[in-house]
């Protein structure tokens, strides 16, 4: 639950840096892989706690993407527009799933037989 609730806020910060870094997309490569960790780190966090894996797993291969971003952006550099979508869409995709797993619960045969 908690490893959710900091998916959102990485997710949000992400999304905040891409939108007002000047140029749009140019962040720090290293604020970029750390920001890719975290989520990796928070998503392997929650999923002890999911009810669902799904959650988490999308989290994880959605940070695996920003870090292949990141060094692609090193190695070989690449257009601020493109970096700007990327890291935009990844952290906007984190935080939407990450609440959604911190807010689902599913309904047990407990609680439908109560109904």
């Amino acid at each position: 639950m908690i490893g959710n609730l900091l998916n959102i806020l990485v997710g949000l910060w992400l999304a905040y840096s891409a939108i007002f870094a000047n140029p749009a997309g140019a962040m720090n490569n290293v604020g970029l892989a750390a920001g890719a960790v975290a989520i990796i780190v928070f998503a392997v966090w929650a999923r002890q706690t999911d009810s669902l894996g799904w959650q988490s797993g999308t989290n994880i291969v959605l940070a695996a993407m920003l870090l292949v971003l990141a060094v692609l952006r090193w190695l070989i550099g690449v257009a601020p527009l493109v970096s700007f979508w990327v890291i935009l869409l990844v952290g906007i995709a984190v935080a939407i799933v990450a609440m959604w797993s911190l807010l689902y619960r599913p309904q047990t045969a407990r609680s439908a037989a109560s109904s």
